[in-house]
Order: structure tokens, then C-alpha cells, then sequence
């Protein structure tokens, strides 16, 4: 019996998320990987997640959605070795490890869905990373969250973090144009503090991509908290911070 496929951390670009699926009826010789996608130790069926084959180089191939059972099926266009992205709304996007498809053959596998990525929605995550980061509660920073799904389509309209606050979909918060290129606070005299997947990095926020981000929240100065106040380690902590969560998030 084959060992079922797990999961490891994603890292493909965000471009694979808004693959087209591709319809029609799967021919009597072909290659096709199908079984059932389930989540954590209880293997709860992941019904409504969506599926998308990639190949090699991590491009997609073919996608699907899998039913109340968890069920689904793909086609690949040729033998090969490939991955499969698994994204749920609400929680970050899952690839599995690599597998190999034989000509003409149909592969039945079972995906889990398992670690801390698997089990939490991004909301939770932010909450966490906001307690270990900054000792504060972020009730009110939600005014200021753009979630999984809101990020789908904002992508196809802006191409770096500084365009989201521009159209307004950060409360508060300004792109400031080149020769400063930060974010800031209205009312605040200072650049807020980007952090990237929980770490703080001192980019300017057009080097930040939209195709990779997964969702971001932004805070003002009074919500971070005295913790980080404390600390003194985070540089410009007074004036904010814009937590940006990508592709590349990595588990803890």
C-alpha cells in the first residue's frame, strides 16, 4: 500500500491560487491522480477545498473542487512528477510533497492535511503572532485586515502592498510616495514597521508583492501594546505596524 501524500510548507507563487480549471471529460487513456483530501488527526473531509495539479515547475496543470466527502479528481497532460496546492477559504495555502504519475495510469491516494497551518485559519495566526510580537489584544486592528479571500481579487487590481493602502482597504494608513516609500499613519509623524511573516524587515512596501501575499493586517501605535514598547528592539514601534503574511509563511 502506498504511503499517503502529506503536506509540507507552501512556497509556490500566489499565481497558481487563480488557476483556471480546466473542463471536459477525462480521456479513456490519460494520466489522472484522484482520491480523497481530509484535515489533522480526525480526517475530517476537506469538502469545498479547492485542488490544483502543478507540474515540475510548479505550474498549474489542472484543478478541482473536492465534495462533501472530500473527494476529487485531476488529469495531467502528460507522466511526470507533480505537486498538488490544496487552499481553503480563511486558511493559508497547503502543497503536498512531490509524487509521480505513470503514463496511462490512474493514481488513488489520500491527501492529509496536517500541522498548525492545516488546523488554524489565518485570523488565528494573526492573533498569536500579535500576543508573542507586541503582548496586545487586536480586537480593534480588524477594521484594518484584508483576509484570503478579499486578497483574491484585489490582486488582479494592485501589484505591491503600498497600492492596498492607497485604494483605501487600510484604514487609516498612507502610502507615502517615493523618495520615502513607507506606510504611515494618519496623524503619526514616523514610517510604520513592516513585518514579513512575523519577522521585521525593512522594506520599502512597492518590493512587496501582491501575487505573494496571503492576507495583512495593520496596526496603529496605541494597539501594539507596551510590550514591544519594553522591548526596545523593534525600530520605529511607536508608529505603527503592518504585519504582511505571504506564501512563504513558515511554520512554527
Amino acid at each position: 500500500m502506498r504511503r499517503p501524500i502529506g503536506t509540507r510548507a507552501r512556497a509556490t507563487a500566489l499565481a497558481a491560487l487563480t488557476a483556471v480549471a480546466i473542463g471536459g471529460a477525462v480521456p479513456a487513456q490519460a494520466q489522472v491522480f484522484e482520491g480523497i483530501v481530509v484535515i489533522g488527526a480526525a480526517k475530517r473531509a476537506a469538502q469545498g477545498a479547492t485542488l490544483v495539479l502543478l507540474d515540475r515547475k510548479q505550474q498549474p496543470v489542472d484543478t478541482a473542487v473536492a465534495d462533501v466527502f472530500g473527494s476529487f479528481s485531476l488529469q495531467a497532460p502528460k507522466e511526470g512528477r507533480y505537486y498538488v496546492l490544496v487552499r481553503r477559504p480563511g486558511f493559508y495555502p497547503i502543497i503536498t510533497e512531490r509524487f509521480e504519475l505513470q503514463e496511462n495510469d490512474t493514481l488513488t491516494d489520500s491527501v492529509f492535511l496536517t500541522g498548525r497551518t492545516a488546523e488554524m485559519s489565518v485570523r488565528q495566526v494573526l492573533e498569536e503572532d500579535v500576543r508573542r510580537l507586541f503582548g496586545s489584544s487586536i480586537s480593534a486592528a480588524f477594521s484594518r485586515y484584508i483576509a484570503p479571500e478579499q486578497m483574491d481579487s484585489l490582486r488582479t487590481r494592485s501589484t505591491h502592498l503600498g497600492d492596498l493602502s492607497s485604494r483605501g482597504r487600510l484604514i487609516g494608513l498612507q502610502y507615502i510616495n517615493p523618495p520615502n516609500g513607507c506606510l504611515r499613519f494618519s496623524g503619526e509623524r514616523g514610517c510604520a514597521q513592516i513585518y514579513l511573516d512575523g519577522l521585521a524587515v525593512y522594506m520599502r512596501p512597492e518590493q512587496i508583492s501582491t501575487a505573494d501575499i496571503v492576507a495583512v493586517m495593520a496596526m496603529r501605535p496605541d494597539e501594539m501594546g507596551a510590550y514591544s514598547q519594553a522591548r526596545g528592539s523593534l525600530d520605529n514601534s511607536r508608529f505603527g505596524a503592518v504585519l504582511v503574511y505571504t506564501s512563504r509563511f513558515a511554520d512554527r
